[in-house]
């Protein structure tokens, strides 16, 4: 019952040119990104990967117009997601199922229209609040750190720095080379790139998060104004 491809191709077309704006990569992709919906498949309610693989009552959902600019299509973004997800400021297994939903969120509200506090229910204020502030009182733990507590650290970030932010710290990845192979340092070189790109030192920002922020960091950081009033201050 599709009587309206060209509306279908004219949204996925939106979506995925703001996959690729986030991303800070060029809008033509190498390949074309392809959904296979299946009555069985591998792993889980969608998958990531090449194609993203979801369960046949999916299948409606990435075809209706209407559904997707008034309830959102957060799953097949979040796997969008995933398939832009570089190693080199990636921190897992903390951030496997965090970063992606960055797209999510910039897909829902540039795209979409929906308010992130909409887009999925784990995004209303009360829940992101809480979360943080559990997470404090729990002694900043980064074994805690991961999923929708650590897309906490990145919408504050958002929220003070705006996406472009987030495009040219993703554009200046893609010039380096040689990157650390391991959580402590590549959390450091982020920590690092952020606040390069943003004018600001975001040191304290990391550390109340509990990243493991180094002198050495800090000392690269000194001549940068620093980031005093930031979210995490409120929790102490």
């Amino acid at each position: 019952n599709l009587e309206r491809p060209d509306e279908v191709a004219a949204l996925w077309n939106d979506i995925m040119r703001a996959i690729a704006d986030l991303a800070a990569i060029p809008p033509k992709f190498q390949r074309k990104e392809r959904f296979v919906a299946e009555v069985q498949i591998s792993h889980g309610w969608m998958h990531a990967g090449y194609p993203i693989m979801a369960h046949k009552c999916s299948a409606a959902a990435l075809l209706n117009v209407n559904t997707a600019r008034t309830e959102g299509i957060w799953g097949a973004i979040h796997e969008l997601g995933h398939n832009q997800q570089r190693s080199c400021w990636e921190f897992p297994s903390h951030t496997t199922e965090c970063t992606c939903n960055l797209w999510s969120v910039y897909v829902h509200e540039v795209v979409l229209g929906i308010d992130r506090a909409m887009a999925h229910p784990a995004m209303h204020l009360e829940e992101r609040n809480s979360r943080a502030r559990q997470y404090v009182q729990g002694g900043r733990n980064l074994n805690g750190w991961d999923m929708w507590v650590a897309l906490e650290t990145y919408m504050q970030l958002q929220e003070k720095f705006g996406w472009d932010a987030f495009k040219k710290v993703f554009a200046a990845y893609h010039q380096m080379s040689n990157f650390p192979n391991n959580n402590h340092e590549k959390m450091n070189l982020y920590a690092e790139t952020f606040s390069l790109i943003v004018g600001m030192n975001l040191a304290g920002f990391f550390r109340a998060w509990g990243w493991p922020i180094e002198t050495d960091t800090e000392q690269k950081l000194s001549s940068l104004p620093p980031w005093s009033d930031h979210p995490m201050v409120q929790y102490g």
